[in-house]
């Protein structure tokens, strides 16, 4: 492999890995054989252009809004044809860093969603932390209602989004590989 081809292979890591795995040879077969006599590196139009193509195949992929947040936030399946983005995010480098940082994410508007109940509840019930009238105010109870809600919450969404059930959810087996031409319906 000459440098020529480093530069290339290089450049295709714009594109998402599974197009990479698919795809990857053909692009740099195909830029070899149009590449000028002589050359031994890959000219800045066609490095360009090959990070510009793979960002707009990064972004044609991603799923829209909703989708991309019932899946962070709640771990809701995606739609098929974005099962291949949701397979590079579960078999990712940083996967379980982004699970915890979005669940910390969910669970902070959860409970933020959650406080004027917790306190507009101790308060219209008039009962004190012991259980009592108020003598130390509603803080303590409410704080408690909203530790039970974040148990709630991580115990339905939280832990249920390893990499494992994300696969399993989008239709791979957990450390198989795609079928062949699975990424054939999105494009």
């Amino acid at each position: 492999m000459d440098a020529y081809e480093q530069q290339l292979r290089r450049a295709l890591r714009w594109y998402p890995r599974h197009y990479r795995e698919s795809r990857g040879e053909e692009i740099v077969a195909t830029a070899l054989e149009l590449r000028a006599p002589g050359a031994t590196t890959v000219d800045r139009a066609e490095l360009r252009g090959l990070a510009l193509a793979g960002v707009r195949t990064r972004l044609r992929e991603r799923p829209p809004l909703w989708a991309w947040a019932g899946y962070r936030l709640f771990g809701s399946r995606l739609p098929y044809r974005y099962r291949m983005w949701a397979r590079d995010d579960a078999t990712g480098r940083w996967f379980a860093v982004r699970r915890f940082a979005w669940g910390l994410v969910a669970l902070m508007a959860v409970m933020a969603a959650c406080a004027p109940l917790a306190v507009g509840g101790a308060l219209y019930a008039g009962v004190g932390p012991g259980g009592g009238e108020y003598t130390v105010g509603p803080m303590p109870k409410a704080a408690e209602s909203l530790l039970a809600v974040g148990g709630l919450w991580l115990s339905l969404f939280v832990f249920r989004l390893d990499r494992g059930s994300v696969l399993a959810r989008h239709g791979f087996a957990p450390g198989a590989e795609p079928p062949a031409g699975a990424d054939r319906h999105h494009g």
